[in-house]
């Protein structure tokens, strides 16, 4: 049997407890995408081989090698590799209205918005540390940590030039 390669997140199998994915066959380039257990799309299961059970972790963005069982009811996981994605960071700047760090990374962005921020992990940056500390899907986590802390730091120091007042909590 072939393998074919897609991108898929496991989740834990509420019937199991093992580690299951979902995945559907592109009507128009017939290539595998990975897929919500909810999707509208004619979708089939996909589970882990013996020797990845225990190394893949749930809720994460996986390459995998695929094969179709044997009688083609789904697809057996042989290779996964988590996605590890490159983060960039921003900071954005209209006085007296905006002041944020963005930390940018696959489709998802995590800010750091002293003013206007909805929550502690929003509005502080050791609130976002925290959040960004908690990926697992980050590339050199501890370097974007870094750049992160010293352009909030920045931020920090021009609000106050500003005379935008900041209140740690």
């Amino acid at each position: 049997m072939k393998q074919e390669k897609s991108q898929i997140k496991f989740v834990v199998s509420d019937t199991t407890g093992e580690l299951i994915g979902f995945i559907s066959r592109h009507p128009k380039t017939k290539k595998l995408i990975g897929v919500r257990e909810d999707s509208k799309y004619r979708k089939k299961i996909c589970v882990l081989s013996e020797h990845l059970k225990g190394s893949i972790l749930p809720n994460v963005l996986y390459s995998v090698e695929l094969k179709e069982m044997h009688q083609g009811k789904g697809y057996v996981a042989v290779a996964a590799n988590r996605i590890l994605f490159k983060a960039r960071i921003e900071t954005v700047i209209k006085p007296q209205e905006m002041y944020q760090v963005n930390v940018n990374f696959g489709i998802k962005t995590i800010y750091f918005d002293p003013v206007k921020g909805k929550s502690r992990l929003s509005r502080t940056k050791a609130g976002v540390i925290e959040v960004i500390s908690s990926r697992n899907d980050i590339e050199d986590l501890d370097s974007i940590i870094e750049d992160f802390s010293r352009q909030a730091d920045g931020l920090i120091e021009i609000m106050k030039s500003h005379r935008i007042a900041y209140e740690p909590e």
